[in-house]
């Protein structure tokens, strides 16, 4: 390898390793999972309420689906 080589080379894999930490801490992945973890309380208080109000296989068929019943969210 020439020193240009070298030298691109390593900018390529400062990038690489930018991007990747940018992929697991950056704002885009923080962001998501607080959006993610609203939307489940959210789920989660929906259930608790359909449970204090009596109708308990409502909120047992809402716990066994994979979105929690909030499709519309």
């Amino acid at each position: 390898m020439s020193k240009s080589e070298v030298a691109t080379f390593k900018q390529q894999q400062a990038l690489q390793e930018q991007a990747a930490y940018q992929g697991l801490y950056g704002l885009a992945a923080v962001a998501s999972h607080a959006a993610i973890t609203a939307r489940m309380e959210r789920g989660a208080e929906h259930i608790v309420r359909l449970f204090e109000e009596g109708k308990p296989q409502e909120a047992i068929a809402l716990m066994e689906t994979r979105a929690w019943g909030l499709e519309g969210d």
